[in-house]
């Protein structure tokens, strides 16, 4: 049987099966009659990127929950560079030279790189990488934006905020505004990323121990997640939605007891939200999260942690999304 003569409608049912985007990448290789083939990507889930540190070798090995498969992607670019989480479809790096940090955004299915303004040597600062659109619109991102990471540096205006809330994780920009927590008083700050000017401030929850905040986008609402442990160290997490209230003077956040459909995935940089009905045994209301040399899926509902099978070991294994665009 001549495979390159199947017609398109059989090979748009086999791009149906595929279960991630690197067999999708695969299928047009194979002859010219399927790399025409006319067919959408696979939904895709976020892979794990391997911990590599200012490594020469070209190749980034990620792992595929979809597939179960350790993935291999050459990619020159990402030579000599350190991974420090994700922004969209683009790895966040950086290399150590002379004068200081070079920082850039990586597509490692694409190598297209965006190159960041150099940062001075010696200077206090803290890099947060925020929407393509700092308005907060769901377009792709546009490879010529310079709006994709946002810097701020130790200068009269911006010192209090920068020293107080951008030490640790619990930081997310959404329509705009760029929310973190004070880790010293647990007050959430909302600041104007334009103007660098506070807006308006959330209350602090309550002062109970905890071992990391992070803030996800999840379907038009902001979670707040805080990590906790309890003296037998079981994993657990309390989350928060924000309530604005009448208005922005009334703001706060309201505990849920669960997140419907929805799925988090986090690391220890940032975290990223799915909706379940979209992918098959991903499980609903639940977390997937990497921490040190483990992943856990955390079940919102029933307050128990998972031990799942990861291929790779160090703390600073991070989720990323892949996309050829």
């Amino acid at each position: 049987m001549d495979w390159s003569n199947l017609p398109p409608e059989i090979l748009r049912l086999i791009c149906k099966k595929l279960p991630d985007i690197y067999e999708f990448v695969v299928f047009h290789a194979v002859c010219k009659t399927w790399r025409s083939c006319e067919c959408d990507p696979p939904l895709q889930l976020p892979w794990i990127l391997e911990d590599r540190r200012y490594s020469d070798n070209p190749n980034l090995r990620f792992y595929s929950l979809s597939s179960g498969k350790i993935l291999t992607i050459t990619c020159v670019k990402s030579r000599n560079k350190c991974f420090l989480g994700s922004s969209y479809h683009y790895l966040v790096s950086y290399h150590r030279t002379e004068i200081g940090f070079l920082w850039s955004l990586l597509n490692p299915l694409t190598s297209d790189e965006i190159h960041l303004p150099q940062l001075k040597k010696n200077i206090m600062y803290c890099v947060e990488w925020i929407r393509p659109d700092p308005a907060g619109t769901n377009d792709a991102p546009n490879p010529c934006s310079r709006t994709m990471i946002l810097c701020w540096f130790e200068d009269q205006e911006t010192a209090q905020f920068r020293s107080q809330g951008m030490n640790g994780n619990g930081r997310l920009c959404y329509n705009g505004e760029f929310f973190f927590v004070d880790r010293l008083t647990g007050v959430t700050k909302v600041t104007n990323i334009a103007t660098k000017k506070l807006v308006y401030e959330l209350p602090p929850i309550d002062p109970a121990h905890y071992y990391g905040y992070w803030m996800v986008e999840s379907e038009g609402d902001i979670l707040l997640l805080r990590k906790m442990c309890d003296p037998d160290h079981h994993l657990y997490f309390d989350i928060y939605r924000l309530d604005l209230g009448s208005d922005r003077g009334s703001a706060s956040w309201v505990e849920v007891a669960d997140i419907g459909e929805q799925v988090l995935f986090l690391d220890e940089h940032r975290g990223s939200s799915f909706c379940a009905r979209e992918y098959k045994g991903l499980g609903e209301n639940c977390i997937y999260y990497l921490k040190g040399d483990f992943l856990y899926k955390y079940d919102i509902k029933d307050s128990t942690a998972e031990s799942l099978y990861c291929p790779f070991v160090g703390r600073n294994k991070t989720w990323f999304t892949p996309s050829l665009y």
